[in-house]
């Protein structure tokens, strides 16, 4: 899985990475990670090439992960779900991730 870290703003002031999130699959280090917050989830937004497409095309994958404080060091993460949610042209590039509610 990947290697997500936050910010703790109140008890540690310092970046802490986030524990847990079994079974989110592997973001390559060439893909573009955009984060966003969604009632209190974090989105993580990735891009990967479709090899059968020769690389022509990307696929946007999204994952919604719930977040928990164990205790005033850890942060744990559950991934609640993930899935392909549109395939772009090569060419598309991720400029902002930004969450609404409606």
């Amino acid at each position: 899985s990947g290697r997500f870290k936050g910010y703790d703003y109140d008890d540690l002031r310092d970046w802490i990475e986030l524990k847990g999130l079994e079974g989110l699959p592997k973001i390559d280090s060439s893909s573009t990670v955009k984060l966003a917050d969604c009632g209190g989830k974090l989105v993580v937004l990735w891009d990967k090439y479709v090899p059968a497409s020769g690389d022509k095309e990307k696929m946007i994958w999204c994952a919604e992960i719930s977040l928990e404080r164990r205790n005033s060091e850890e942060i744990w993460g559950k991934v609640e779900w993930f899935n392909e949610v549109l395939t772009v042209p090569k060419s598309y590039k991720f400029v902002h991730a930004i969450s609404a509610t409606v």
